[in-house]
Order: structure tokens, then sequence, then C-alpha cells
């Protein structure tokens, strides 16, 4: 029997692909029948990813290397695996008072969140034809600002400005580019907010956090996969330019 996926004979490769939100989008575009590429900096934890996966492969990468990431683009392209579909997912968090943020940390933060979802961006789109798509992964923080969250917020703020820019720049091409703004999601990222706040002597936010979501509970990855999956998909072939708020009702609320 044929398959009937949504994502049928694509190639997808998503950063940050070992773990929560990535992991959670390359199980879902496998199941609609995508060939994914799972990217990480950590061999190990990328490797056991893909191994969870049908029809997927590791691919160790430091987004932020401008000359490692052209190069592994250029030889997937060779391979004729090309990505149809560019996930910029990988992001890291450091939570602090802007008073007290180390210019270091700003710029490792950017160096992730922003540089690196450019550069990825911008190797898949030189190798992309019509009907490609690149995605980024924003933020909720990328929308409204929040406190000790300088670095992280205006890393996501900027991702929506290069996402717009793009999708202008790419749309003749048939090359559709889009956002997606995760509100509150339960990932390792949300319990290193916690574990960062604690450590500040601040209280634990969890319950101020879901006492302001009116679905009353944190998200979990796997429900923000549909919306990525939309994305990829034909189903979006006359969107982009958009970033799509998954918060379930925190802007609302």
């Amino acid at each position: 029997m044929s398959s009937t996926g949504l994502l049928d004979g694509r190639t997808a490769l998503i950063t940050g692909g070992a773990r929560g939100i990535g992991f959670a989008v390359a199980t879902a575009y496998a199941a609609q029948g995508a060939r994914v590429i799972l990217v990480d900096l950590d061999a190990k934890a990328i490797a056991d990813a893909a191994a969870r996966i049908p029809r997927a492969e590791p691919l160790v990468l430091d987004v932020t290397d401008e000359t490692a990431t052209e190069a592994a683009f250029e030889a997937l392209a060779a391979r004729g695996r090309a990505p149809d579909v560019v996930v910029a997912n990988a992001g890291i968090l450091h939570l602090a008072l802007a008073t007290e943020t180390p210019l270091e940390r700003f710029e490792a933060v950017n160096a992730v969140n922003l540089t690196g979802a450019f550069l990825t961006a911008r190797a898949g789109a030189r190798r992309m034809g019509a009907g490609g798509r690149i995605i980024f992964t924003s933020s909720l923080f990328g929308i409204r600002g929040g406190a000790q969250n300088v670095a992280y917020s205006a890393s996501k703020f900027a991702v929506v400005g290069m996402m717009q820019c793009m999708a202008a720049e790419l749309a003749p091409k048939g090359i559709g580019v889009n956002a997606v703004a995760p509100g509150q999601i339960q990932t390792e990222m949300i319990e290193k907010l916690v574990a960062d706040r604690l450590a500040m002597g601040l209280p634990d936010p969890r319950e101020r956090l879901i006492a302001r979501i009116p679905w009353g509970r944190m998200g979990a990855p796997e429900e923000l996969a549909g919306t990525y999956v939309f994305l990829a998909s034909r189903l979006s072939d006359y969107l982009t330019g958009q970033t799509i708020v998954v918060d379930g009702g925190w802007q609302v609320g």
C-alpha cells in the first residue's frame, strides 16, 4: 500500500534535534513520510535520537560555525540529500537580570539562537528549490519581553525579523519562510529556567506560569509538532512571513 504522508518524498533537516521540540518535530516528520536529518553538537545524544526515528540520520554540527555549516549542506547536496525543509530550532538560554548579564553570555546565546539560525537557514536557502520550506523556532519571548531573559528574548525577537526578511526575499523562488513561537513547553530548557531561578533565590515560577495559561498546563513538545508539519507541507503553500504562536492561550489569558 502506498504511503499518504503529508511529507512523502521530503528531506527535512532539524537543528537542536536531539531532544525537546526538535526531536518531537523530527518524529512527527518521519511519521508523515519525511527522511530526517537530526543536527546537534552532542554526538552521542544525536546518534541516540536518530536511532529512535525511522529513516533518520544524525549530523554533528556546530551551527555557529559558518564554514562547517556550509560544508555540511554542500555534502548533503552532493549526496542528493539537500533538505527540502530546514527547521532552525537550536537554542540555548541564560537567565539573569540585564544589568547582571555578562557580555560573553549575551553573545553566546545570540550566537546559537540568532547567528546559528541565520547560517542554517541561509545554507538551506542556497540549495533549496521551489516548494522548499524554512521554519524558525522563535518564542513567546520573541513576541513580548520577560524579566531576567534579556539575551534569549533579544535573540528570539531578532529571529522573527530575520524570518520576515527572508520570507520577502525567497517568496519569488517559491520558498516559504515562517516561524513558530512556542509558549511554556515542558522541555529541558524550562527545567533549566526553574533551576536557574531557584539558584538566584527566586521562587519556583511554574505555578505562576501555569496560572496564566487558559489551557491550565504547560504544553508538551509533541503538541507543537503538528504546527511544524503544517508549515512543512503543501497545506501551507500560500503562507509565508508569519509567526504562529502556540502557547495554550497565554497571550489571551
